[in-house]
């Protein structure tokens, strides 16, 4: 009996035992997965760490940025300020593009006075793919769209434009060329050029915010040089016929042939001699030269100009005038001027001329342009 007992106790032990391991390794098996869960919690916080260590990092570094363009920016502006010609411009403009994104592909664009037509002015890092001269019609490819809407173009956002407005500047655009940002240089509803990126580096802050910053401070500076321009023209201003002077010549003409030159369109240039302008009565003299200047001036596109050159000569400046446009001038004016009359009724008379085209693609120095004009012969009116 006592060994059944005995018996009947180690089993009952043995059970106890198995209860106790297996609950003690259920027990286990749930500090096992807590502590997964915690090492899993502790690797998750220092990932956490790791991120905010990083972005506390950057955040630093943008700060330090927007806190050096604010000391850079004012010198930037007043740098392209200092600009006295377009070109110039360009060139500031440029520079402080790069120093604002790091971007190493820039082309700035300027329009023409009509606002009809941009040139090529200035390319950094782009000059296997834009070469000079280059002329986009304003409407025609990204720069043109930019242009036309007045809108900034960013490449990211190209898809959501219409098919057709997709399609159009895929036709029109330059080969080889879509800027990641385009965006105007447009003051008080005037357009005076675009400004492009290419390849701007990820790690650019704010790169549109800063090129429309820039792109505004060029419309304005070049509102200030063509606002100077016209300033040093009236200071050289001729009282007989309110038109520029002698010493303009030079100056205005070098201008309308680079003008040429970058718009690839042609350049007519004529001389004009009326008779009654050299007169002894020199009070009638000045009488018959500011008719005859009053009826150019009513008559020029605004996009002509004309100056004062001598005692009885005028000369003209006839931009985009090839040989059939220059035959319609000159037969208008060989007509039409000598018989303009004073108050008294008497005609302006006789008048001759002689012109020069410079045809489209050609170049020619201002020596050479003022050297062929002297050697043509007049064709006189029969006035």
């Amino acid at each position: 009996m006592v060994p059944g007992i005995l018996a009947g106790f180690a089993a009952g032990s043995l059970i106890v035992w198995v209860i106790l391991i297996i609950r003690n390794s259920g027990k286990a098996a749930d500090f096992e997965d807590r502590i997964n869960t915690l090492k899993n919690d502790i690797t998750s916080l220092r990932y956490q760490q790791q991120e905010a260590d990083a972005n506390q990092t950057r955040f630093e570094i943008e700060i330090r940025k927007h806190r050096d363009l604010t000391i850079i920016f004012p010198d930037l502006v007043k740098q392209v300020f200092s600009a006295r010609t377009p070109d110039e411009l360009a060139k500031l403009l440029s520079r402080a593009m790069k120093k604002l994104t790091g971007s190493e592909k820039i082309a700035i664009f300027l329009a023409d006075v009509r606002g009809g037509k941009l040139g090529l002015v200035y390319t950094e890092g782009l000059g296997d793919i834009l070469k000079q001269p280059l002329v986009v019609n304003v409407g025609d490819g990204h720069v043109g769209f930019v242009a036309e809407t007045g809108l900034v173009f960013e490449k990211r956002n190209l898809d959501k434009e219409s098919e057709l407005t997709k399609a159009r500047l895929e036709k029109t655009s330059i080969p080889a060329f879509l800027p990641d940002i385009a965006a105007p240089m447009m003051s008080q509803g005037v357009l005076y050029g675009v400004i492009c990126l290419v390849d701007i580096p990820l790690s650019a802050i704010l790169p549109k915010e800063r090129l429309i910053s820039i792109a505004a401070v060029g419309a304005a500076a070049l509102e200030g040089i063509r606002l100077l321009g016209r300033f040093e023209s009236a200071a050289d201003m001729d009282p007989d016929t309110g038109l520029p002077g002698k010493g303009r010549l030079k100056p205005v003409l070098i201008q309308e042939l680079e003008r040429a030159r970058r718009f690839d369109t042609s350049l007519s240039v004529v001389e004009l001699v009326i008779e009654r302008g050299s007169i002894d009565d020199r009070f009638r003299a000045r009488e018959f030269m500011s008719i005859g200047a009053n009826h150019l001036k009513a008559t020029m596109r605004n996009i002509d100009i004309a100056l004062r050159t001598g005692t009885d000569k005028l000369t003209l400046l006839l931009p985009g005038t090839d040989q059939d446009g220059m035959e319609n001038v000159m037969q208008r004016l060989l007509d039409d001027l000598p018989k303009r009359q004073n108050d008294a009724g008497d005609p302006l008379g006789s008048v001759r001329l002689r012109y020069l085209i410079i045809e489209a693609g050609k170049e020619e120095t201002l020596e050479n342009v003022l050297e062929n004009l002297e050697n043509k012969a007049f064709i006189s009116s029969l006035g």
